[in-house]
């Protein structure tokens, strides 16, 4: 099994790329304890969290729905801040432009002109849509794009970028690496995201960074196709370009602007700028990554991440004792394994010739027996989630075949293609519940394996008869003991009334992110949607187990949403006699509003 590291509610499986602001990881979402999918997740550093990207990235979050889920941008994007603030969004297998760029020379291998185009198409894309929403970026650099291995581009930090360039004056290391990219004007963002786009090309297309302070105008006369290992200057329509992005000489004034002279470079003149060849460049120049990440995530979907679930962790946690247990009064367990049991009056008649029998008793961890309780109740959940996917699969299978039959006996246009429509979409819940199964039945199992591995634990720490070897032969007989004198049984003391235990209680409260699968799909998105959830608070105040009381109907991740926020959120434990304890939450409710 590979180790992670958890940053939230995900597990780091490996650093992919590392910039100015931090590192991209490749990560894990587990689903019990059983893989459910990867994602890409951003960290950042010491310095960045020390100038307060911790309190600002919660702006960022107000960003994303502005990006409009275009794929230029990344998809799936969920913003955490606080004391390790991270941003996640959906897996793409690739790798930075700034790795792209350190490869392609170190290796020797060109990088045309067709190539630097297809790159800087999509970037401006994603800067041309900023724009237009009233965004500016203000840190675009190599590193903020992200180049799949099928040839695609995106803005990867383009949620925070925004706050990251409002950071800048107190984070000089960042500042410093990223200065040959933001010498635009500062008084106007489109004019210094255009200058980035500029100092973009340049190096795409001769492999230099360009200078801080130097004259552009000389350096653009002089520079070549170094990329593209060629000798010749760079052609003239793309040095005119370049000119107005850099000199500040007939600057575009719009983004209209800049948009129409890039597709009149891109496409009047002789260039072919396409994701396949790009894809290709890929493919050559990062094969061994590619083979070593696709052979990793295989790994990673086969793991056991029972480790990484609440139960892995209280076993982890050495809350399992065997050897000394200390019993009711303190004593140790091994220093009570030599009792002589005498019945009371019956003492006088024990043949001293047989020996002694005596008992040691080793008590069984309490913890063990509350853990096997814990493991019954979570297996039994288990059991009546997975009956409830299955009922819900067999009811999609009845409606599909219900709708199937409705088509065939459809007589207008639009009665098909709505029910057309009712058909793909019943396909995607079916393929969504399938998925759903299949982890609830991995889950169970390993539930039931982990319950069988507690059992056995148990059964290895019960009581064992131990016989003591009797005395030898010539010792002294042992004078038999008197019976034991009455004694008047005390009145019974009235038992003390037990201690109540007060719930755990919710502190602070993760904000819900709408279901984007519900979005996508327009489900009822008119309507108020409610969620209501129990959650089992350790000693320390974290989430180990949740439990719906009532959801959502369908596959829409309603109910996942209220679980993901539930997980995240701050509680203070139960409490019984003033020390800390597990227990439930009261019953917690979470709305979904309407969206307009």
């Amino acid at each position: 099994m590979g180790t992670y590291t958890r940053v939230g509610s995900y597990l780091l499986a490996s650093e992919l790329a590392s910039d100015p602001f931090g590192a991209i990881h490749r990560a894990v979402v587990i689903s019990g304890s059983a893989f459910e999918r990867h994602v890409l997740v951003r960290t950042f550093t010491e310095e960045l969290f020390q100038a307060g990207i911790g309190t600002r990235l919660a702006e960022a979050g107000r960003v994303v729905p502005l990006l409009g889920a275009a794929r230029v941008f990344g998809l799936g994007y969920r913003i955490e801040s606080g004391k390790a603030p991270h941003v996640v969004w959906d897996y793409v297998p690739g790798r930075s432009l700034a790795q792209l760029i350190d490869k392609a020379k170190q290796e020797q291998i060109p990088f045309g002109v067709d190539h630097a185009l297809t790159v800087i198409q999509g970037v401006a894309q994603g800067i041309v849509q900023m724009q237009a929403k009233g965004i500016s970026h203000g840190v675009l650099s190599p590193h903020s794009v992200w180049v799949s291995f099928e040839g695609s581009t995106q803005l990867v930090d383009a949620p925070f970028a925004s706050v990251a360039r409002s950071l800048m004056a107190k984070a000089p290391t960042a500042k410093h690496k990223l200065a040959a990219y933001m010498q635009g004007a500062d008084s106007d963002p489109l004019q210094h995201d255009l200058f980035a786009l500029g100092a973009l090309l340049y190096e795409l297309l001769t492999f230099e960074r360009l200078p801080v302070g130097g004259n552009f105008q000389s350096l653009l006369e002089q520079a070549t196709l170094k990329a593209a290992q060629e000798d010749g200057p760079l052609p003239a329509e793309i040095r005119a370009f370049l000119g107005r992005l850099l000199l500040g000489r007939q600057p575009f004034t719009s983004m209209e602007a800049f948009n129409t002279e890039l597709e009149r470079v891109l496409y009047d003149g002789e260039y072919s700028p396409t994701t396949f060849n790009m894809a290709f460049f890929m493919h050559t120049l990062f094969r061994e990554e590619n083979d070593r990440d696709a052979t990793a995530m295989k790994a990673e979907q086969g793991d056991n991440y029972l480790a990484y679930t609440a139960a892995g962790e209280t076993m982890r946690s050495g809350a399992t004792r065997i050897d000394g247990v200390p019993d009711q009064t303190g004593e140790p367990a091994g220093q009570k394994n030599t009792t002589l049991l005498i019945g009371g009056g019956l003492a006088a008649v024990v043949i001293l010739g047989l020996g002694y029998i005596f008992f040691g008793r080793t008590k069984v961890d309490p913890a063990i027996q509350a853990q096997l309780l814990e493991f019954k109740q979570i297996k039994a959940e288990m059991e009546k989630q997975k009956a409830e996917l299955d009922a819900k699969a067999k009811a999609e299978a009845e409606k599909t075949t219900q709708l199937q039959k409705q088509l065939t006996e459809a007589k207008s246009t639009e009665d098909k293609g709505r029910i057309q429509k009712q058909l793909e979409e019943a396909a995607q819940r079916k393929v969504e519940l399938e998925r759903q199964q299949k982890a609830a039945e991995q889950r169970l199992l390993e539930q039931k394996q982990s319950e069988q591995r507690l059992a056995e634990q148990r059964k290895a720490a019960e009581p064992k008869e131990t016989t003591v070897s009797a005395p030898p032969p010539n010792a002294a007989p042992q004078p038999a003991p008197e019976p034991p004198k009455p004694v008047a049984m005390p009145s019974a003391a009235p038992r003390p009334a037990q201690a109540e235990t007060e719930p755990a209680r919710l502190v602070s409260q993760v904000p819900l992110a709408f279901p984007q699968r519900a979005v996508q799909m327009r489900w009822e998105l008119d309507k108020e949607h409610i969620v209501r959830l129990k959650v089992f608070v350790g000693e320390q105040g974290q989430a180990l187990k949740v439990s719906i009381t009532q959801g959502v109907e369908g596959t829409y991740g309603f109910d996942e949403s209220a679980v993901e926020s539930a997980y995240k959120s701050v509680y203070t434990p139960a409490m019984r006699d003033g020390k800390p304890v597990r227990g439930w939450t009261p019953e917690i409710v979470y709305k979904f509003p309407k969206r307009r």
